[in-house]
């Protein structure tokens, strides 16, 4: 397809606000300079200098939804391997079930993506370690039938690196039954938490000898980033994970990036575990002049605005609706392209407007209002023990920006509701 489109219909494919662009799309454009001159690609530099030292970097990545997380981490594997590193990138979200998952889940996950790179590129590892590989697994954690199986399917579809892609299959196979949530889910999780540290010392086996073989293709280390676990809405799941098990996800070794829940950077426990922090991906600041500047050209990237618009003015509109996220302004702009004209129009932009305030509508509670007070009279997410501000953050009720210093803002859409709109005025703040 050309970029920009000059018609509706490609205009609602072009703006698709679920598929991060890859690398190399006309349609991207660098927002570093409206999120505080920041973006992924500067950990790069950080993972340069770990390797330097012979450490490991371990960082954890967030933002609100829509910010940009994974078209920012999938330029930031490009750039590793512009840089020689053997960047394997995972999103969990497309293998995993995210309401119910585990570290085993995503220790199982990584194992197997990591497999099935190093066959696809023909990186061969000692079969000796491999085979006590599996001999484990099927004394410990599944039925030898299970492995076997696994096995002869591998070789069935493979010419080479017969042992790498063995293990590969092994390792989809059983994350594919923890998706499924087949009966053997449940056994196979328990099995991994009785052997937790043998698992955990099998992997980083696994890392060592993978690290090794690369090195030998002339590679500078092995980065594992691990993209979509931002994306889990339950609170009980992502404190189990992140906060109970952080030490199992920071137990391997490898340099690894974990994106985590917008809401999760809040707490100072996640920093006992990862000391390089939280990297945040603010809002776009969409109400500044620059800021405006830059999502206007971000969509026309995309379509043609002056034709495509009956007046381009209308863009603001869609943009300051946004509250600055990217999703949102996709989201806004494929509604409105459902219409009869060839162009959209002011009262399609208004009746994508209305579909935005009422999905917001819905998703705010009569309890949700102090806080949001509070948002409103100290530009900033008040902090509290029992953290009912983790749903604002995650439901996108409240957007964060960056100008030297975080500041927080209603999403615009709250604006629109005359109910809450009533209660603020009344109601004190908590």
């Amino acid at each position: 397809m050309i970029y920009p489109v000059d018609n509706l219909d490609d205009a609602y494919l072009v703006c698709n606000p679920d598929k991060p662009l890859e690398v190399g799309d006309e349609r991207y454009l660098d927002l570093k300079e409206v999120r505080n001159n920041q973006n992924v690609s500067s950990l790069l530099r950080t993972i340069r200098r770990t390797t330097q030292s012979s450490e490991f970097c371990k960082q954890l990545v967030t933002g609100h939804t829509g910010s940009g997380k994974s078209t920012e981490l999938k330029r930031l594997q490009s750039q590793l391997e512009q840089a020689r590193y053997f960047a394997v990138y995972l999103d969990v979200e497309s293998s995993l079930d995210l309401n119910e998952i585990t570290y085993q889940d995503v220790l199982l996950n990584i194992a197997q993506e990591l497999m099935s790179q190093l066959a696809k590129a023909v990186i061969k590892l000692d079969a000796s370690l491999l085979n006590d590989l599996r001999q484990w697994f099927a004394e410990r954690i599944v039925t030898q039938d299970y492995v076997d199986e696994a096995q002869i399917e591998a070789k069935a579809g493979a010419e080479v690196g017969i042992d790498v892609y063995s293990v590969a299959k092994l390792m989809s196979s059983l994350t594919g039954e923890i998706r499924s949530g087949s009966s053997r889910r449940l056994e196979i999780r328990e099995n991994i938490e009785k052997e937790q540290k043998v698992f955990i010392a099998k992997l980083n086996d696994l890392l060592l000898a993978a690290r090794i073989a690369l090195r030998k293709k002339e590679f500078e280390d092995l980065v594992i980033i691990v993209d979509g676990l931002e994306k889990i809405k339950k609170k009980a799941v992502y404190d189990e994970l992140f906060l109970e098990h952080s030490e199992q996800l920071t137990a391997i070794d490898s340099h690894i990036i974990y994106t985590i829940p917008a809401a999760l950077g809040f707490d100072t426990n996640i920093g006992n575990f990862f000391a390089n922090g939280v990297f945040f991906i603010p809002m776009v600041k969409y109400e500044t002049e620059e800021g405006k500047q830059h999502l206007t050209e971000l969509v026309n990237k995309r379509m043609n605005v002056a034709q495509l618009f009956e007046n381009p003015a209308l863009l603001d509109d869609c943009i300051a609706m946004s509250g600055g996220s990217v999703r949102d302004l996709l989201r806004l702009i494929r509604s409105a392209t459902d219409t009869d004209s060839p162009k959209i129009q002011a009262v399609d932009v208004q009746r994508a407007i209305s579909m935005l305030v009422k999905e917001y509508d819905r998703m705010v509670k009569e309890e949700d209002v102090p806080l949001l007070k509070l948002v409103i009279e100290e530009k900033r997410v008040v902090k509290s023990e029992d953290k009912k501000y983790e749903r604002l953050l995650t439901n996108r009720l409240v957007h964060e920006y960056e100008n030297g210093k975080f500041w927080a803002a209603l999403h615009p859409a709250l604006n629109k509701i005359s109910w809450l709109q009533t209660k603020l005025a009344e109601n004190p703040a908590a």
